[in-house]
């Protein structure tokens, strides 16, 4: 399989021709797959989109701040009661309801803040409140509910608290961690393609010494951070503890197919309004359409796609799989591989098998594109975070050496 090495720039440039097919915009801002780098600006388009907004978020000397990458703020207002209304609105409708928020308060002198986050239009309360000092260590925040509000209080001053629906992970975490095991492991390293507004798609490959191919794809929905980070521990338990299983299998990791919405806060869909874990079979969003055409080029080369896992989160634990009688290949592959996870880790492992024939979902799509098995594995939102770090590392290994005996 030596020769994707030499091809992945027709990869590239494929997915970058179904981009403008697509009606996206020509990459701004970035540089060839080759060259290594990730140069689009995410905090010059984060404080353009802040300006475009123009909402007044400043009452009684406190301000709330969204000028920065992964931000969601649709408008501000101050109650009678000095409650401070901090708005989410979805980026286009019909939508699923799971409102995504991230702001900065920052006050001229210490005081404590009421806050309610509010979601507008279908919004309802999924994501409890996060807050952290620096952007990168969180901790959790005691609040209330109603349907579409979270109220809590916040102790504010000069220094920036950070607040958002979950742990932030951007499209520059991305390339930072992509960058550093694919130094670390020697992977290849490339941009698979480019989303409607031109950010790059990172991806890896680990080559084995055959034809078969695992395939790993991860945040198609931008607010879904606890799947991420399965995901991340997932990879990073592969990558460090499965070299039988790597030298024999190849691996596609492309962990952040939606970087437009990741940017932009959005609730769940792309820049093309569309909930891309529905369009595997229209392919009508260039993210999605990247990614097939690097697929179909892997078969086309003779190559074999076992097995796919697609990160995802949602209220609950749960692996959502295709029943047994679907697809006749390996046809208790998934069950088998789950029942072994859930003998090695302390928890409940959840399986639900269905089918949905035609609705552009990813496992649904490995079914009647490629004939093979595949899994949307959910993470609860709330589910501890040792917990994730856990199961996801068990369920590498548990993969691996169920791979292996193949």
């Amino acid at each position: 399989m030596k020769n994707y090495l030499l091809r992945t720039s027709v990869v590239v440039a494929a997915a970058s021709v179904m981009l403008s097919a697509c009606g996206g915009a020509a990459p701004v801002g970035t540089t060839t797959a080759s060259a290594g780098l990730y140069e689009f600006d995410e905090q010059a388009a984060a404080v353009a989109r802040a300006e475009s907004l123009g909402h007044a978020c400043v009452f009684d000397g406190v301000e709330v701040r969204y000028d920065f990458p992964q931000a969601r703020v649709d408008g501000c207002e101050q109650r009678e009661d000095g409650t401070i209304v901090v708005m989410t609105g979805p980026e286009n409708q019909p939508i699923n309801p799971s409102p995504w928020y991230a702001f900065q308060v920052v006050a001229a002198e210490p005081q404590t803040v009421a806050l309610e986050v509010l979601a507008l239009e279908r919004g309802r309360a999924r994501y409890n409140p996060k807050v952290s000092t620096d952007g990168a260590s969180w901790q959790d925040i005691e609040h209330s509910k109603s349907d579409h509000s979270i109220y809590f209080s916040l102790d504010v001053g000069p220094q920036p608290v950070w607040v958002a629906g979950q742990e932030m992970f951007g499209n520059d975490d991305y390339w930072q961690w992509v960058d550093g095991l694919a130094r670390e492991y020697e992977l290849r390293r490339f941009t698979i393609g480019y989303s409607a507004q031109g950010r790059q798609m990172p991806a890896l490959v680990s080559y084995g010494s055959g034809d078969e191919w695992l395939v790993l794809i991860g945040r198609q929905h931008p607010p879904e951070l606890t799947g991420a980070m399965a995901m991340r521990a997932f990879v990073e338990e592969m990558l460090s503890e499965g070299a039988e299983f790597l030298d024999r299998y190849n691996v596609l990791i492309a962990p952040n197919l939606n970087p437009d919405g990741v940017a932009l806060g959005n609730w769940r869909h792309s820049t093309g309004g569309l909930d891309l874990n529905r369009d595997w079979f229209d392919r009508s969003q260039p993210e999605i359409a990247a990614v097939h055409t690097y697929l179909q080029q892997i078969v086309a080369e003779g190559g074999d796609l076992v097995y796919g896992v697609d990160f995802h989160s949602t209220w609950r634990n749960v692996y959502y799989t295709m029943p047994v009688d679907y697809v006749a290949r390996e046809s208790t592959f998934s069950q088998e591989w789950l029942q072994r996870l859930g003998a090695a880790v302390p928890y409940e492992v959840e399986e639900q098998a269905s089918a949905a024939p035609g609705r552009g979902i990813f496992k649904q799509y490995m079914a009647d594109e490629y004939g093979v098995h595949s899994v949307t594995y959910e993470v609860g939102d709330e589910t501890d975070r040792g917990e994730i770090d856990t199961t996801a590392r068990a369920a590498a290994r548990v993969l691996m050496q169920y791979m292996l005996e193949r």
